[in-house]
């Protein structure tokens, strides 16, 4: 997998966390709150997670 197809996932999970953060606060979605709310907090921290493996990465990456 290449660098810009990671990229591109880290957006999608980024973009669905945003969506439910959202979609939480919709009347709708009112017996939906929690477990949604839980979702978004734990995708933004798998998110949060492999945005800095991918900087640990980077770092540790071959010098040139």
């Amino acid at each position: 997998m290449s660098g810009l197809d990671r990229q591109r996932l880290l957006s999608a999970l980024i973009l669905v966390v945003m969506a439910l953060f959202v979609a939480n606060g919709l009347p709708p979605a009112a017996g939906w709150r929690r477990p949604m709310r839980l979702a978004a907090i734990g995708g933004f921290l798998i998110a949060v997670a492999l945005a800095l493996a991918e900087i640990v990465v980077w770092w540790a990456g071959p010098s040139r």
